[in-house]
C-alpha cells in the first residue's frame, strides 16, 4: 500500500477574508478527516498563514498522536528571516 501525504498551501493572512480563528477551526476539522481517511503525514510549505497554522494543528494533534508526522518543506535557509517577530517565532516553534 502507497503511504498517504497531505500537503498544505494557501493564502497569508492579508489575503484571507476570514478571521484567523475560523481557518485555524476549519483546517483543525479537515485534518481530523483526513487522519480518518487514512493520512498520518503532512507537509506544510511554511509560509505565513495557512501552511504555518496547519502545521501548529498538526503538531497539536500529534501530542496525542505521536504516529503523525510533519514534514517542513521551507523554501530556503533564512526563508522568514524578514518576518514581523510574531510570525518568526510561529515559524521556529
Amino acid at each position: 500500500m502507497r503511504a498517504q501525504r497531505c500537503c498544505f498551501s494557501g493564502h497569508r493572512p492579508e489575503k484571507l477574508d476570514c478571521p484567523q480563528d475560523v481557518i485555524i477551526a476549519a483546517l483543525r476539522r479537515e485534518i481530523l478527516a483526513a487522519i480518518r481517511d487514512g493520512y498520518a503525514t503532512f507537509i506544510s510549505g511554511m509560509a505565513r498563514g495557512v501552511d504555518l497554522w496547519a502545521a501548529r494543528v498538526v503538531l497539536d494533534l500529534r501530542r496525542r498522536d505521536p504516529a503523525l508526522k510533519l514534514i517542513c518543506a521551507v523554501p530556503y535557509k533564512g526563508f522568514a528571516r524578514r518576518w514581523s517577530m510574531d510570525w518568526q517565532e510561529q515559524y521556529h516553534s
